[in-house]
């Protein structure tokens, strides 16, 4: 190698110090520069890191310019690399979807042992985004049948892609409705991961939250709204003894059990605690 010739750890290092400029905290750089030359040159962890020293393969640009510089503007990593894991899963992700999370996954591992016990359930998800719920339980619970629904039909264009990309888009019906307005059948689960960010905690998230899609974050000026919609849907289409999964924001257990205490055909069965210890998930019990 010529003497003084950049090597691939110097364009890394300068890729980072490209997004701590640009107000990107350095732990997160690190993060996102590391998957960008994984994901464009095929490569894991390891041999990025034994190849630092070595000139950087031709093949890194210019994409990885391209996807600093979007990253500088606060694009958000999964948006720009166009996929996110979930459940183990690879999804494909557009600015049109919200980006699964972590502790979403609390509301798959909730659902698989009451779907065991019902072969041939019927499940809806609400909100179905990328489809990472509905597609996730009907590839773990291989009997189910799932109806997926989104407002957004951009949205619904991803979720079916991830579907047929996991072989299961014979068994997931996706719906272009809102919650469940106009589907008459009844089911046996129902999960949903409703939009629960008050309007108010609009300006303190950060620059990347709030450039995925709004109607999947903000749930009115108490964030309520969209709980309180799957909850009436719940009421209207779980059949007796079914089961209700449903994501809530931070500090809003009491008025979630609040809100499931108003209906009297519910019964609040217990709530599930994030990896932080904050309960974030609720399992409701329609009464039979």
């Amino acid at each position: 190698m010529q003497a003084g010739a950049a090597t691939l750890g110097d364009v890394m290092a300068g890729a980072r110090t490209v997004l701590e400029t640009a107000g990107i905290p350095s732990d997160e750089a690190a993060v996102d520069v590391d998957l960008y030359a994984r994901r464009i040159l095929g490569w894991d962890r390891a041999r990025v890191l034994t190849s630092r020293a070595e000139p950087p393969p031709a093949a890194l640009e210019p994409t990885f310019s391209t996807w600093i510089a979007r990253r500088a503007q606060r694009e958000p990593s999964a948006y720009i690399i166009g996929h996110r894991e979930f459940y183990g899963r690879d999804f494909d992700v557009s600015p049109a979807v919200l980006i699964p999370r972590p502790e979403t996954e609390h509301i798959i591992d909730a659902a698989l042992p009451l779907l065991a016990e019902r072969p041939g359930a019927l499940v809806a998800d609400l909100g179905t985004g990328s489809g990472n719920i509905a597609v996730t339980l009907a590839c773990e619970a291989s009997s189910c049948q799932v109806l997926a629904t989104d407002v957004s039909a951009e949205a619904l264009a991803v979720a079916r892609r991830n579907a047929a990309r996991h072989g299961v888009g014979t068994r997931v019906t996706f719906v272009h409705t809102s919650y469940l307005d106009g589907v008459e059948n009844t089911f046996d689960l129902i999960a949903a991961n409703p939009p629960y960010v008050r309007e108010g905690d609009r300006a303190g998230l950060s620059p990347s939250v709030r450039r995925e899609p709004a109607v999947a974050l903000f749930g009115g000026e108490d964030g309520l709204r969209g709980i309180e919609s799957v909850l009436d849907a719940t009421v209207a289409r779980l059949t007796p003894r079914g089961w209700l999964l449903m994501e809530f924001g931070f500090g809003q257990e009491d008025a979630v059990r609040a809100a499931v205490a108003r209906r009297p055909a519910l019964r609040l069965d217990r709530t599930i605690a994030d990896l932080q210890g904050l309960p974030r998930t609720v399992v409701v019990q329609r009464l039979g």
